[in-house]
């Protein structure tokens, strides 16, 4: 699937991560571990609005906004948008309370190019306290840190709607603390840091694939609060920081047109952000209910965001069953047009089958509705997708 140039590279980051394990023993005895995943998905969209959209033969429906991962009509069967491999390894130093991690990833998405996405170091003050320190996922949300992880999610792809932003990793530390509250299993991060993406995923989706766009998130701090008890499961997570976007359009002028409609600060104006999510999540027996909610808030800017998910699910053996339902809006304030923001609402079943205790196959049907503004462009409309996976571990 992946060239086989491509793959190797993947291949040897992951031989000259464990190669301490092998050769570290005039340094003292290191001790690695390592672990994969690999996602091989294929999608088709059935129908829905036809229109060329940014230089997409549209009917489109976007499974991972960050990364760009768009299927369209072009017909047939495309595999490219969610397949992916990643290895991760950790060294733990003699000591054992320091170690270093590592994760790379490939996606079919971005042509087999590997991405490093974590980079950290971890020092165990205690078993309920460390601290952290490189680059990590950004705690957004409740599967934010096994987003790529196929085989961990009950869906094909995460719900678009709630989990489709510009940035999803950081640079920086974060320290994390353990504890029992009677009860109740609780898990407290904090974090700070920063992150600069250049020719954005996010914004290939708005401003054309060939857009060329550089967006910094600076100043970030905030954390993360996880309450647990027996089948039920909360969390609480808070971010802030200073945003900047530029955007060098490339594509053509109508595009270029798209820019300030799609976000009036991609004009280089930097604004502070509030970010706040919250998770209730419950698997009762052979039930589980999934939801969330998010809601950012930028002062001075002409909108915020909102987004809903909620899915619950039943399961049969090794089978399982799942409905959910993921909608995002824009609303206007400050001056901003109410007619001119985006929105849209995605439904979607997914039926699993577990293979093994390390693999399984999903098929999942996706039936977006654009409830966009009538001044909203970008307008990709409605859209109807097949989606089937084979995810594992190892």
């Amino acid at each position: 699937m992946f060239s086989a140039i491509k793959t190797s590279r993947l291949i040897l980051c992951a031989v000259m991560a464990s190669v301490p394990a092998v050769y570290g023993e005039p340094f003292g005895s290191l001790d690695f571990s390592g672990s994969g995943f690999l996602t091989l998905g294929a999608g088709a969209v059935l129908g829905g609005t036809k229109a060329g959209v940014v230089g997409r033969n549209c009917p489109c429906l976007t499974t991972d906004y960050a990364q760009a991962a768009v299927y369209d009509g072009r017909g047939g069967l495309q595999w490219k948008q969610d397949s992916k491999l990643g290895l991760q390894g950790t060294v733990v130093l003699p000591d054992s309370r320091f170690s270093v991690t590592a994760q790379a990833v490939v996606r079919g998405v971005q042509d087999g190019n590997v991405n490093l996405e974590w980079l950290y170091g971890t020092y165990q003050f205690s078993d309920s306290t460390s601290i952290q320190a490189g680059r990590k996922r950004l705690p957004l949300f409740y599967y934010s840190d096994i987003q790529d992880v196929g085989f961990a999610l009950p869906w094909t792809h995460l719900p678009p709607q709630f989990y489709g932003w510009e940035a999803v990793n950081y640079n920086g530390v974060n320290l994390r603390h353990h504890l029992r509250l009677g009860e109740w299993d609780t898990t407290l991060n904090l974090l700070a840091g920063s992150e600069n993406i250049s020719d954005s995923g996010y914004w290939k989706i708005y401003n054309g694939p060939q857009s060329s766009t550089r967006v910094k998130w600076k100043n970030i701090v905030g954390g993360d609060l996880t309450l647990g008890y027996d089948w039920f499961e909360t969390r609480f997570a808070y971010i802030q920081s200073d945003v900047e976007r530029r955007s060098d359009t490339v594509w053509s002028q109508a595009a270029q047109n798209y820019v300030t409609a799609a976000d009036p600060l991609m004009s280089g104006q930097g604004t502070r952000q509030n970010i706040y999510t919250v998770a209730i999540n419950l698997d009762p027996g052979n039930w589980l209910l999934r939801s969330e909610l998010l809601y950012i808030h930028r002062p001075g800017a002409t909108f915020s965001d909102y987004a809903q998910l909620a899915g619950v699910g039943r399961r049969f053996g090794d089978w399982q069953l799942m409905a959910t339902v993921s909608r995002y809006q824009g609303r206007a304030v400050n001056g901003g047009d109410p007619q001119g923001q985006e929105g849209h609402v995605n439904q979607s079943l997914t039926l699993r089958y577990n293979l093994t205790q390390n693999s399984d196959i999903k098929v999942q049907l996706d039936r977006q509705r654009d409830h966009s503004g009538v001044n909203w462009v970008p307008r990709y409309g409605d859209a109807t997708l097949m989606t089937l996976s084979y995810d594992m571990v190892f």
